[in-house]
């Protein structure tokens, strides 16, 4: 059926796709020399604004009255500072006209400093998350205005954080300077009573990353000033971002714009509840922290001469060293030629008669899983599953009675969709010799589709192309049960991917409910949904295949049995024929 010989030399391209990736390695940039801050931070008057913000304006939704508010306060206190020049950005979306707020403190140097504060609240008064966030952008403009600085200090009041990070969104792509700015910070639920883990948050909604020496040198003074070291992702967990991005935050829509930017929080990635966003929630011990981990972080970026150095577009960190993420796109492709090679020579091989059934009815194993995918989109379209602004707030997005009969509704169709197609069946006149290698092709050319949508989520579907081999061997596929547990090991990278998000988010319970609603915005594109869609139809045909052979194999035993059984009982007539072939065996010897 298949010559494993073309299949094993493929192979070759991809030790010389590692061989690229070890040359390729980068040491990692050291942080930049931290200097001695300014001043200290005054905490106390950070919680007290936090603290007349809540009061002010408990309620702050983007667009609202108490929204407006808060922003004439900030713009009062933007135009108090002497020595700085105050602006605006006006934008429009759904909750009505809507403002960015800027201070720009300028410097002997064009190179900008950029730090940034959500000033809105999707739900509560936000003490700990966008008041204290507030409150430290005011007090870090006024303790910074009235010292020495050599570059100019930028500081942006963004509105429409809970609705997609818009205000950021809007100053990345319309502030003028945008190529200017060395590095942003941007302060997020900096003065949670509740600590916890990531203090310094550097994902992004993309698949880019952020200066590398940004990071390490916001990791050393967080360190400095806090005690903590951040959290690291490891290995895997870098790759997972890459190959799934979805990074909240503002400065998640900052890095794929170009602009290198960390979050610091103390209450980590996902948004606080409005339950833990309280006034008794507010910590001026913490808001301390993260003020003069901010302080200094600006006083080191402003001292140096140049910008960060950035490293790779988009990295790995392994120990000391940067893996640029094109070798892994690279070693991605290397890893999926033999699966396709091996493919289109068992389709050579097999009867031309049979081919064009066999494509089509490998394709037709994903086509209930595209139906519920065309449906999740008509619902969203529709209004009846959301389609927030990524990254929107999973606290907002709560499971219900209607999102469980949604997901419950696709899951259906799904199912009702193979019973109707008998997608464990394979056609009697189907031979293994077409069926396997078809199946073979589509998965690779869903890879293929994964790899040009994003090549890091194609390099955790590449094994999963390899998975029909199984069915194409000579003697015929093993157990079903054992191409089962093969198919499942073989997603098992993906499915670590996912877990993996869903515990950065925390989203517990309501994981695919809030993966829904990233495939409804696009923020999973349609790309990579249609590849695992087309994946998935191939490994359970490949399934599919497996049981057919062992019962096909059984059945041709029970034949061979019988005709045993025949030729024993009737030893007159297999008597003369064995002599009749002995003889001309005989005969050829002679």
């Amino acid at each position: 059926m298949l010559e494993f010989r073309i299949y094993r030399a493929s192979f070759m391209p991809a030790l010389g796709a590692v061989v690229v990736l070890l040359f390729a390695l980068q040491g990692r940039p050291a942080p930049l020399t931290t200097v001695v801050a300014p001043a200290q931070f005054d905490q106390a008057a950070a919680a007290e604004v936090a603290r007349r913000i809540v009061d002010v304006a408990s309620q702050r939704t983007p667009g609202s009255p108490g929204d407006a508010r808060i922003a004439n306060l900030v713009e009062r206190r933007f135009q108090a500072v002497r020595e700085g020049e105050v602006a605006e950005q006006r934008f429009a979306s759904d909750d009505g006209e809507l403002r960015n707020l800027v201070l720009t403190l300028p410097g002997e140097s064009p190179r900008i400093v950029a730090v940034l504060a959500a000033r809105d609240s999707s739900s509560g008064p936000g003490a700990a998350s966008s008041a204290a966030a507030t409150a430290t952008l005011l007090g870090l403009a006024n303790q910074l205005a009235a010292t020495r600085h050599t570059k100019t200090l930028l500081f942006v009041s963004t509105d429409g954080a809970s609705d997609g990070a818009s205000g950021a969104r809007k100053f990345a792509d319309y502030f003028p300077q945008r190529g200017l700015i060395d590095g942003a910070i941007v302060l997020s639920q900096p003065g949670s009573s509740n600590p916890r883990q990531p203090f310094l948050v550097d994902t992004s909604a993309g698949p880019q990353s952020p200066s590398a020496q940004l990071v390490r040198t916001a990791e050393r003074v967080l360190l400095g000033q806090t005690g903590d070291r951040p959290e690291e992702a490891g290995l895997f967990g870098e790759l997972a971002r890459l190959a799934l991005p979805s990074g909240l935050g503002e400065q998640a829509v900052l890095i794929p714009r170009g602009i290198d930017a960390v979050g610091l929080s103390s209450a980590g990635e996902r948004p606080l509840a409005p339950s833990d966003d309280q006034p008794e929630d507010l910590s001026p011990a913490a808001l301390g922290d993260i003020g003069r981990t901010a302080l200094l972080l600006v006083a080191t970026l402003d001292d140096s001469s140049a910008p960060p150095q950035h490293g790779p577009a988009t990295y790995l960190e392994v120990g000391e060293n940067l893996v640029p993420a094109w070798t892994l796109a690279l070693l991605a492709l290397c890893l999926l030629l033999p699966a396709g090679l091996a493919s289109l020579d068992g389709l050579r091989r097999a009867p031309r008669a049979r081919l064009g059934r066999a494509l089509a009815w490998s394709t037709s194993r994903a086509a209930p899983l595209f139906c519920a995918l065309l449906l999740l989109y008509l619902l969203a379209v529709l209004g009846i599953v959301a389609r927030p602004a990524f990254p929107f707030d999973p606290n907002r997005f709560p499971v219900g009675v209607g999102e469980t009969i949604a997901m419950m509704l696709l899951a259906l169709l799904a199912l009702a969709g193979y019973y109707a197609l008998r997608g464990w069946r394979v056609p009697a006149a189907l031979p293994a010799t077409a069926a396997a290698p078809a199946l073979g092709l589509v998965a690779t050319v869903a890879v293929l589709i994964a790899w040009l949508t994003n090549p890091y989520l194609g390099l955790l579907l590449v094994p999963a192309a390899h998975v029909w081999l199984l069915a194409a061997r000579a003697r015929g596929a093993p157990p079903w049960r054992l191409v089962l547990l093969v198919a499942a090991l073989a997603l098992l990278p993906l499915a670590a991917a996912v877990t993996n998000l869903a515990g950065r988010l925390a989203l517990g319970a309501a994981a695919p409910w809030d993966l829904l609603l990233m495939v409804a915005d696009g923020q999973i594109p349609f790309g990579a949904m249609a590849a695992t869609c087309l994946l998935i139809g191939s490994l359970i045909g490949t399934v599919a295949l497996g049981a057919r052979s062992r019962g096909e194999l059984d059945r041709s035993r029970s034949r061979s049995g019988a005709q045993v059984t025949i030729f024993h009982g009737n030893d007159a007539a297999v008597g003369p024929r064995r002599a009749l072939n002995d003889g001309a065996d005989r005969s050829r010897r002679r």
